[in-house]
């Protein structure tokens, strides 16, 4: 994988040209003249080269993410040199998903690059001044070491790093357990010369006569997969679903615009009983649209 942080940069810059402001309700990676934190720095990184997640990461999610494909944390709560490039997520993990969590990327020593609520969209800004004055929230930081880099010396893949939730909409998790790592084929099963390395998970989105879809294909036989029971079995009786945005409210039918009833804070876990016929909205009691929770695997 081929990853530049000055693209990534440059991308948060171009948000910044373009006046796209803060939004944790729209593409929220900027596509729409909006984008949030998370969604930012995603599409940022996305567009430095980094691989699809298959759905637009939160501060919750990005932790995984970033340990799957290169980065290492190299601050939690802790003091480090920051240097163009790191990644920070501020919140402690748990309690950090929608409104509880914020991110951004380094520019330099001192200052990052962010789109955030106080200015409404994307601005720079001194970091330790921004943490101090958010109240010095619980931090964590990454930085980009290529996943060969990343992974060397384990000798032990470290799932414990690697769990958390994926998307309503996906098929599961996959991690690699082949210690010489899994062939990528493309969809006509031809090898693409590319190997996905031992340790790194994978949001798998499907299957293909039993190979797992993960932006390519790859062997079963090479990986250890967490299925999303629901979307394999139709069955979303007694799966559990974590509350990831600010605005979640059920309703009484499983259709867009409808009138709330109950609000659902951020990061409670419900159960879900059902899910709509388009997949659009699960039922925990009543209605509420998928996008605003992921399933907890």
């Amino acid at each position: 994988m081929s990853f530049s942080i000055d693209a990534a940069i440059a991308y948060m810059y171009q948000l910044q040209k373009n006046g796209v402001t803060y939004s944790m309700d729209g593409s929220r990676t900027g596509t729409d003249g909006t984008a949030d934190c998370s969604g930012a720095v995603y599409a940022a990184l996305r567009a430095g080269g980094m691989p699809s997640a298959g759905y637009v990461l939160n501060t919750e999610s990005m932790h995984n993410w970033l340990l799957a494909n290169g980065w290492q944390r190299i601050a939690d709560n802790s003091n480090w040199n920051a240097q163009r490039g790191d990644v920070f997520i501020w919140g402690k993990i748990g309690d950090s998903a929608g409104a509880g969590g914020h991110t951004g990327i380094f520019i330099d020593h001192d200052n990052i690059i962010h789109c955030n609520y106080a200015h409404n969209g994307v601005s720079i800004n001194n970091h330790d001044a921004y943490w101090a004055a958010d109240g010095c929230p619980y931090f964590y930081a990454y930085r980009y070491a290529s996943t060969q880099e990343a992974h060397q010396g384990d000798n032990d893949m470290n799932l414990s790093k690697l769990t958390g939730l994926i998307p309503v909409t996906a098929y599961g998790l996959a991690w690699i357990t082949n210690p010489n790592g899994a062939v990528l084929y493309d969809y006509n099963h031809k090898a693409t010369g590319r190997k996905l390395s031992y340790g790194t998970s994978w949001v798998v989105t499907g299957l293909d006569k039993g190979w797992l879809k993960v932006g390519g294909l790859i062997n079963p036989d090479d990986a250890i997969v967490k299925i999303n029971k629901g979307i394999v079995a139709g069955d979303w009786t007694g799966q559990n679903v974590q509350v990831v945005t600010n605005d979640a409210y059920t309703q009484a039918v499983p259709k867009p615009k409808q009138a709330g009833i109950k609000y659902l804070p951020v990061g409670s876990r419900w159960q879900v009983s059902t899910v709509s016929s388009d997949g659009g909205f699960v039922k925990i009691g009543g209605w509420i649209d998928a996008n605003k929770v992921k399933v907890e695997l």
